[in-house]
């Protein structure tokens, strides 16, 4: 099974199984995957977020890399504490685009930023990745910092939303 490895971080991409168990039972999802049980529900969004990437994984299993949920793992602690979203392969121009979450307890340890780089990396060692977007609601600044902090660049806003860019060459 793939698993990228940061400083303080384990990403891991949640297969059909796992998708599956985080929806019917978070605990087991976080027992089955050898972890010390933090959280035992998801919350709503999350809960949809899994959903959509069920359906997408299972439209195209052998490109689920591309299309799931990346648990990130507290090395040191060995415990869930957020996830990283792909959602797609490289489109026809290049952009990969992804969706974090940090639970709050850990959210300003620098987690989100090192998972976004982390997964980053390994976005760009596919030649038809050339950028990777994110979009963040105008008033989740500490959203804003992570984005900041891996290169990206602000390329496009509307009342509610700021996309974001960062380029292969960064």
């Amino acid at each position: 099974m793939i698993k990228l490895e940061t400083e303080r971080l384990n990403l891991l991409p949640l297969q059909v199984h796992n998708l599956t168990l985080a929806l019917e039972d978070y605990e087991k999802m976080q027992s089955d995957l050898g972890l010390r049980i933090t959280n035992t529900v998801l919350d709503e969004e999350m809960k949809y977020a899994m959903k959509v990437r069920l359906r997408k994984v299972l439209e195209n299993v052998e490109n689920f890399l591309w299309l799931t949920n990346w648990a990130i793992i507290n090395k040191r602690e060995n415990q869930l504490i957020g996830f990283i979203m792909l959602k797609g392969y490289p489109n026809e121009i290049g952009e990969v685009i992804v969706g974090y979450s940090i639970e709050e307890k850990y959210r300003r340890n620098g987690y989100a930023t090192e998972a976004l780089k982390g997964l980053t990396e390994w976005i760009f060692e596919n030649p038809k990745a050339l950028c990777v977007i994110a979009d963040t609601e105008k008033t989740n600044i500490p959203s804003h910092k992570v984005l900041q902090n891996v290169g990206a660049i602000k390329f496009k806003e509307n009342d509610e939303l700021i996309w974001w860019k960062i380029e292969k060459n960064n």
